[in-house]
């Protein structure tokens, strides 16, 4: 199948344009293509087309937390098993880094997708007031059950959030911001319910952001093919640095962007073959890179101050 060079027309939720080219990649999931596609002006990446209520419905439903990474996992571990296996102390750790490092004096912590609690459970060990919403059902259930934690089920784009408007220190949102339709809504939401100098934080995967990921674009438009993501189409939008920081500076004073990167080991294989091999040799190169001079992670961490 040849890649193709045309565009569609969809309106971008953080600069407006309507205008995006594709890119090589491509899902197929239940017979439909979904492919990603970058806005011509601002460079967000958006899977197109976008995902229906029903479709989001069956992406999250409980089998999604039956695998530790949407049955690409090596581990053989449910979601479960695999946050269990962390530990409470790199969970407190995580919020120090994530939370503490920019706001010390954090005294209430909701989370956004929260899965089954885990991480909202250590920051009420470290004394915070909590609360949280998640779009499972079945992960809200486990989370009363497992930890005695009452939170919101329910979407953060649509939910009524009056209750807790200027409410909390820190809004958090962990591989979580990547999955929403409306992400300048998550945005205002998450500006709305924080207390004065509060903090929203989301950590989000940063795949294009990457030097595999710059080579594999331009070898596959050089040879005008394509290439098939093995996962299902959970993200909806891929960040860069650049482009989750306009959308931040929508509503926020601030904006800081952390890049972090995974060790070369702790990559993802998935389908494994040449491609991936190849992967995780420029990889060996993109990790003392980032380390170094904290560009190009696939991983960010991003802070906005209101």
């Amino acid at each position: 199948m040849r890649y193709l060079s045309g565009f569609c027309a969809m309106h971008c939720p953080n600069c407006g344009n309507e205008h995006y080219t594709p890119t090589p990649y491509f899902y197929l999931w239940e017979g439909k293509e979904f492919t990603l596609q970058k806005c011509r002006q601002c460079g967000l990446i958006a899977l197109h087309p976008q995902p229906t209520d029903a479709e989001l419905a069956r992406l999250y439903a409980d089998e999604y937390f039956q695998s530790g990474q949407h049955g690409l996992n090596a581990l053989q571990a449910t979601y479960e098993e695999g946050q269990d296996r962390v530990g409470e102390e790199k969970r407190r750790q995580a919020i120090h880094d994530n939370v503490l490092q920019f706001k010390p004096d954090t005294r209430s912590y909701f989370e956004i997708g929260f899965a089954m609690g885990h991480m909202l459970a250590a920051a009420r060990s470290m004394g915070m007031e909590i609360g949280g919403i998640e779009f499972s059902e079945m992960a809200v259930r486990k989370a009363a059950d497992k930890f005695g934690i009452q939170a919101l089920c329910g979407n953060f784009e649509q939910v009524d959030l009056k209750e807790h408007i200027g409410r909390w220190d820190c809004v958090y949102g962990g591989d979580v911001f990547e999955h929403f339709l409306h992400p300048d809504k998550v945005v205002e939401n998450m500006h709305a319910i924080l207390a004065d100098k509060g903090i929203a934080v989301v950590a989000v995967p940063s795949t294009f952001n990457l030097f595999s990921t710059y080579l594999a674009t331009a070898f596959y438009r050089l040879l005008g093919k394509r290439k098939k993501f093995y996962d299902k189409p959970y993200h909806v939008f891929e960040y860069t640095p650049r482009t989750i920081s306009a959308l931040f500076a929508q509503r926020f004073s601030k904006v800081v962007v952390v890049n972090r990167i995974k060790k070369p080991g702790q990559l993802n294989m998935k389908g494994g073959g040449w491609e991936y091999r190849m992967k995780y040799l420029v990889h060996c190169v993109n990790y003392p890179f980032t380390r170094l001079f904290g560009r190009n992670g696939d991983r960010l961490l991003v802070v906005a101050f209101k």
